[in-house]
């Protein structure tokens, strides 16, 4: 079998592993929804520049995968499978390169393991069925990683030079300031292999300028039609608020908290590194009694992944997703050894296409807005009004104008009756527990809809009224539904 064949089948398979269930599983609040909604009104306007969600800009992300959304929408329609399709693709392209990247450094044997270990881990599995945009920044985290290493052993290869700078700045497209950290490979290198460290200044410069070209094609554009609301949310609070204080609970608070949460990466690699975790002891054993060269180049960018991460409060597992196809070259050397990486393989594969053809079906009922959309879609039409209230996930947003064209609004018991009253159709979720603090039309029509609120990943059973108003019902249905 030819080596491009191969490579194709290779990233074909991990298509299919990633993409396997993800037209059964809700997308899953908040961050998913988010994404997947924002894409949705980019192509609906026409607006490719500034991403907006519910009507409102958005500066949370740069815009590379709500463009690949929107591509993917296209295609395949706007649906949650679709949201994530682009997560798919560029966690198989990830593997791909581990493989090649990795037979590079260790032979077709370590390649292969590498890159089946990379695209098998609990972390990566979960990732590249998210509809976020932490797998852009893995790719091109990862060719600039390469990039850097054949720039070392080639200095005067000018198709490495612009796959460096490029990946880069496309990089920070995908995710912002973290896809920069490999511009510090090669002065740590020359650290741990004790050598001096020659920087060609007219190189760098020209490469600084070709990142900040890539990124100035969209972000200055963005900066002068936001007044620089851009710059001052997207780096000032997503960048430096996430690293001098948790964010959404992610990380403990005050000095106390920081100093507990110092080793955190360090534990939950026993977990997102599923089921390769198993050798990462022998793997840490092995590299501080010896290593390679090439070794002290993988481990440039886990131990500034690791540390940077580690240094920033607000805390999220995969955080240092960037640095796992180097930790999986790492163990793939441990993993190519033993006898029992067949074994963890198959367990591995077993297990994931359990959880995504059994699991997912299983718990799908139990997503609220995704029940209470199939229940209110069929009789609302697109001029519907909706609105919330005491419930704020995004999902119900993304559900609800599949069909609808009005922007979802979020209500207090106060503006409940107004919001109601007005003329025309229009749909409130109300929280059960907010029921008593308004008062129902007699002639509006009530369902009840009760499932378990999975934002966060945090399971909370809970129940909701959804109320609705001047729908005609053509049929009676399961649940009670209001009409007036």
């Amino acid at each position: 079998m030819g080596k491009p064949l191969y490579l194709a089948l290779f990233f074909l398979g991990a298509v299919l592993l990633y993409s396997i269930g993800n037209w059964s599983l809700p997308l899953i609040d908040r961050d998913e929804p988010r994404f997947a909604e924002a894409s949705r009104e980019m192509r609906q306007s026409g607006d490719f520049l500034i991403p907006r969600l519910n009507g409102d800009y958005r500066f949370d992300k740069p815009p590379l995968i709500y463009w690949c959304q929107v591509l993917s929408y296209d295609v395949l329609g706007e649906n949650d499978f679709a949201a994530r399709f682009p997560s798919a693709v560029f966690a198989a392209l990830a593997a791909v390169v581990t493989l090649i990247f990795a037979s590079r450094l260790g032979g077709p044997r370590i390649g292969v393991w590498s890159g089946i270990i990379f695209a098998t881990s609990l972390q990566v599995f979960i990732h590249a069925r998210a509809a976020v945009a932490d797998m852009p920044l893995v790719f091109f985290f990862l060719t600039a990683t390469w990039a850097d290493w054949e720039r070392i052993r080639n200095p005067k290869s000018t198709f490495w030079w612009w796959t460096f700078y490029l990946s880069l700045g496309l990089g920070f497209l995908s995710k912002g300031p973290p896809a920069l950290l490999p511009i510090l490979f090669a002065p740590f290198l020359s650290i741990l292999n004790r050598a001096p460290f020659r920087l060609k200044f007219r190189s760098a410069l020209l490469g600084a300028l070709v990142v900040l070209t890539v990124i100035g094609l969209w972000g200055i554009p963005a900066l002068i039609a936001t007044n620089g609301a851009y710059l001052k949310i997207g780096i000032g609070k997503h960048v430096l608020q996430r690293s001098l204080q948790p964010m959404e609970s992610h990380g403990g608070a005050g000095l106390g908290g920081y100093f507990l949460f110092l080793p955190f990466y360090l534990v939950v690699s026993f977990f997102s590194f599923f089921p390769w975790c198993v050798f990462l002891p022998a793997c840490v054993k092995r590299l501080f009694t010896h290593r390679e060269p090439e070794e002290n180049y993988l481990l440039g960018p886990i131990l500034i992944v690791l540390f940077v991460f580690t240094l920033i409060q607000t805390k999220l597992p995969h955080y240092v997703l960037p640095a796992y196809p180097m930790l999986s070259i790492l163990v793939a050397r441990q993993a190519a050894e033993s006898r029992w990486r067949q074994g963890l393989l198959g367990i591995a594969l077993a297990l994931y296409l359990l959880i995504a053809l059994v699991g997912f079906r299983m718990i799908e009922p139990e997503f609220l807005s995704k029940r209470i959309a199939k229940t209110a879609l069929p009789v609302i039409s697109a001029a519907t009004r909706t609105a919330s209230l005491n419930y704020d996930e995004q999902s119900l947003i993304w559900y609800l104008r599949a069909k609808t064209r009005p922007f979802h609004r979020r209500l207090n018991s106060s503006a409940f009756s107004d919001f109601m009253n007005q003329s025309g159709p229009a749909l409130c979720v109300v929280n059960k527990d907010s029921i008593s603090q308004i008062q129902l039309n007699p002639d509006w029509k009530t369902f009840e809809v009760s499932g378990h609120n999975f934002a966060r990943w945090k399971v909370k059973p809970v129940q909701w009224f959804a109320i609705r108003m001047a729908l005609p019902i053509p049929q009676p249905l399961d649940l009670v539904t209001v009409v007036k």
